[in-house]
């Protein structure tokens, strides 16, 4: 009898779906509709939820590999998605470059070269291609499958000293998270110029290995509490005030306070301030959703949940789709009718793409066109109302293999 596999948590799926739909509107340059997603309005954003549920996934789907399986067999399931990462980080490099080289041609200015940051390569095509390969250059549009590779690689790592203790999986990522805040530890990002990686992989793991040890179990998240949760909300209407101060010009209300702030909040180490932002706001999700389950159902989920399913897919698609939405507001203006065409549009095309990837892994060439039939149920014989046979006729008898229905 084979083990049955875990169904998956909706949930997860719908979270991971919506921060892709935040994080294509987001990167789409010129984009109105980004004033009004989680950023504005408080220090986390949706890179935060991404890279918090990878970790949470990555324990159910490889963590769980290496004790089912052996860790020879979890190393080599998770070099192979690392694998998959890579090259899924050079094909959407490859992409974005020609998009960018035709919209160049088409329209001239701006040049949109410039606008990625990305000039080194096209001057010196050569050593940027080698330094692309070996993950020494990584432009700031295309770092968050890198940061993605890395954490998944210092999984086998984490399952090591998990064996002895989690609790020294927690001390060795407080560590590094201490050293990236107060010792500048950081990964070059382009040699030429000794620009560090935006997302500094030894801060960001941080959550990470929050999100593993919730999905391997290692801790809870507390019951809801009244006091919990209004200390929660104060918190997070701190965090709103502060994050519209710091994008005014002025300052806003802690403009005399910007420099101690700013720090604190900054995306590249993920500042205490927006790390504890994040854990505020789930814990207030989380309450929420365990005092009415129902607002959160397959039927009502799906069309989100299915993109957060082929994540890897969506995302590419949606960082394509970005950048040619931000082309299509430079031509054709900033009007209503675009904002709306690259929005919607945008966001209907990836569900279309994950709807499309659904699919493909279901692979219904080899279902045929008609459904399997459904088995017949079950029947029990009543036994007949005649003298028992006795027992040496029983052991002669030889029944005849069942005929297929």
């Amino acid at each position: 009898m084979t083990a049955q596999k875990p169904a998956r948590d909706i949930r997860i799926d719908f979270f991971r779906g919506l921060a892709l739909i935040i994080i294509f509107i987001n990167h789409t340059p010129g984009n109105i509709v980004g004033m009004f997603t989680p950023r504005m309005y408080g220090l986390s954003d949706a890179a935060e939820i991404f890279i918090f549920l990878a970790g949470l996934s990555s324990a159910m789907a490889f963590g769980r590999s290496f004790g089912r399986a052996g860790f020879l067999a979890g190393l080599g399931r998770v070099a192979l998605r690392v694998w998959q990462l890579y090259r899924a980080h050079l094909g959407m490099f490859i992409v974005i470059c020609a998009i960018i080289v035709v919209a160049n041609r088409m329209f001239g200015e701006p040049n949109y070269i410039s606008r990625l940051g990305i000039d080194r390569f096209f001057q010196d095509p050569g050593g940027s291609l080698v330094d692309l390969l070996s993950l020494h250059y990584v432009p700031n549009y295309f770092d968050i499958l890198p940061l993605y590779m890395l954490l998944l690689a210092a999984i086998p790592a984490m399952v090591l000293l998990a064996r002895i203790s989690p609790a020294l999986v927690v001390a060795t990522s407080a560590v590094l998270y201490v050293g990236a805040i107060v010792g500048d530890w950081n990964l070059i990002a382009d040699s030429t110029t000794g620009r560090g990686w935006f997302f500094n992989p030894f801060a960001w793991q941080t959550l990470f290995v929050a999100g593993y040890g919730y999905g391997a179990g290692w801790f809870e998240v507390p019951q809801a509490a009244r006091g919990r949760i209004t200390v929660a909300l104060v918190y997070l209407v701190f965090c709103a005030a502060l994050a519209l101060s710091l994008v005014r010009l002025d300052g806003g209300l802690f403009a005399g306070m910007r420099d101690i702030l700013e720090p604190m909040a900054r995306k590249t180490d993920v500042g205490p301030l927006r790390l504890l932002h994040f854990f505020a706001l789930s814990y207030v999700v989380m309450s929420l959703l365990r005092a009415a389950p129902g607002l959160i159902t397959p039927r009502g989920a799906e069309p989100v949940a299915v993109m957060g399913r082929h994540s890897l897919s969506v995302f590419l698609l949606g960082m394509a789709l970005s950048f040619i939405g931000g082309i299509v507001l430079d031509q054709a203006g900033q009007g209503l009718l675009p904002h709306l065409a690259v929005n919607l549009g945008g966001i209907a095309l990836l569900w279309a793409w994950a709807r499309g990837a659904a699919w493909f892994n279901g692979q219904p060439w080899r279902q045929g066109r008609n459904p399997p039939a459904k088995p017949a149920p079950a029947f029990r014989i009543r036994p007949a109302r005649t003298a028992p046979m006795p027992a040496p006729a029983m052991a002669r008898l030889r029944l005849a293999p069942r005929r297929a229905l």
